[in-house]
């Protein structure tokens, strides 16, 4: 192959890949979740995961969805959204569709379209220092939690008041939040300080955002009521570094949420 050749066939596959990769709701992509790691906390595995996305595997994989659950090598298609046309596109992201009109937990009220990006500014903070941190230690599941309270908050204060869980509590809500034996979701610990987080426009424009389809529309989260999602929402990361077209076949390969496993399941492949 000369080099012309090799050189046009590489900007072929960078630009199919971007196609594939950053045209927002276009088409839609499959995740198979393969391994949920070894760590548990509190009864859920903690991230990153591992999956294949979109025909590529051994992908790393941190959800942000704690409402909904995921079958282990069970694919299901999602829709892609680049974080930095998030805010024209919010429709078509979980939350972002959720959130319009149902009741926000630390609100009471539905969210504004810049409300709800402010939580996924502050979900992609969260992601971003949850793999910075020890893997498989306490600091790396109380980022996880945090990622999941961005969006769910009451639902994983349920989950530290069922494991009497003080410590975690505190950790992502802040010292009030415990009370007795009970855990309250409040805007304090580690979820205050992503809110307190300062946002320049574009900051997280190397995210795409993977959300789950039911019929070719987003689906609803099982939050309050029945949900009809196949699997959780994902963002993927798109690593720094390397070249063009490694650059975006690992794109997708990071997400944020949280791949719950039931405690009375840990030793089964169900995930949340």
């Amino acid at each position: 192959m000369s080099r012309k050749t090799g050189t046009l066939w590489q900007l072929l596959l960078i630009l199919s890949f971007a196609a594939l990769c950053f045209a927002p709701g276009a088409f839609a992509q499959t995740i198979d979740v393969t391994s949920a790691g070894n760590f548990g906390y509190d009864g859920v595995y903690i991230s990153p995961y591992s999956g294949t996305v979109n025909g590529a595997a051994n992908t790393t994989i941190i959800c942000n969805d704690f409402a909904d659950e995921t079958q282990l090598n069970t694919p299901w298609n999602v829709g892609v959204t680049t974080f930095s046309s998030l805010s024209t596109r919010l429709g078509n992201t979980l939350w972002g569709s959720y959130y319009k009109t149902a009741v926000y937990a630390l609100t009471s009220t539905a969210l504004s379209a810049t409300q709800t990006v402010g939580l996924y500014d502050e979900a992609a903070w969260l992601a971003e220092a949850l793999l910075t941190q020890t893997p498989a230690s306490h600091n790396q599941a109380y980022y996880s939690y945090t990622v999941w309270a961005v969006f769910d908050p009451n639902a994983v204060a349920a989950q530290f008041t069922k494991y009497n869980d003080q410590t975690a509590c505190q950790a992502v809500f802040g010292a009030s939040a415990w009370s007795g034996s009970t855990c309250t979701a409040q805007r304090g610990g580690l979820l205050n300080t992503a809110s307190s987080q300062t946002f320049a426009a574009g900051e997280f424009s190397n995210l795409l955002i993977l959300t789950p389809l039911n019929g070719g529309n987003v689906c609803s989260p099982t939050i309050s009521g029945a949900g009809n999602c196949a699997g959780q929402e994902f963002f993927a990361v798109v690593a720094e570094g390397g070249s063009a077209a490694t650059y975006l076949l690992l794109a997708g390969l990071v997400c944020f949420g949280a791949i719950r496993l039931r405690s009375r399941d840990q030793g089964s492949r169900k995930i949340a």
